[in-house]
Order: structure tokens, then sequence, then C-alpha cells
């Protein structure tokens, strides 16, 4: 199921017709889509600290773009042991092994 979605824009205060800045944290005009419950969220929190919102956002972002990554997968080696399947049973799913044992259990009673 996909999440609704908004769309944001955050105006440059310069102007639109104002030349680049050459400055690396000069603020700029940019679109993202987010989930209406993140933007909540967002809002709630400069709502609650009586901070813009887009202070908020952009410590959210710095926050997790300065965190640190997930350590990588390991691969884990399981050791397998055999257990006995009477042939006729290889190739079945537990679920279809587990109905087959069962039919069999009841046609003993």
């Amino acid at each position: 199921m996909r999440r609704p979605t908004r769309t944001l824009a955050f105006p440059d205060s310069r102007g639109i017709d104002a030349p680049p800045n050459p400055h690396h944290d000069a603020r700029v005009r940019t679109t993202i889509n987010i989930s209406d419950g993140i933007l909540s969220e967002l809002h709630e929190r400069a709502r609650q600290r009586r901070r813009p919102f887009r202070e908020i956002l952009e410590e959210t972002l710095q926050r997790g773009l300065s965190a640190t990554p997930p350590s990588s997968v390991q691969q884990v080696s399981i050791q397998t042991h055999r257990v006995g399947i009477k042939p006729a049973y290889r190739g079945l799913s537990m679920n279809q092994l587990y109905d087959q044992i069962e039919a069999e259990d009841a046609g003993k009673r």
C-alpha cells in the first residue's frame, strides 16, 4: 500500500532572479515528496519546540545524514542434519508435509 505524500517547496531567500551563491551553505529552493505521517510529526515537533518548520526539517535531515550506517550483514553458516524423511515426502513444503502426516494419521484411526 502506498502512503499519501505531500510536496513541499522551500523558497530561496535571495529571490528567483538572484545570481547563484557560491557558498556551500546557501539556501536553495527544494521540492521533496514526504509522507503525511512524517510531515505531521515534523510539524508537531516544530510546534512543541516553538521553532520554524524549516529548522526542524534541516536538523532532522542532518541527524540522519550524520548517523552511523548499520554494520554490514554477516554471513551465517547453518549445519544441516538428515532427518530420515521418506523419499515420497522430499520436496514438499512443511505445510504439505504436515498435511500428509496428519492425513496418514487420520487413516490409521
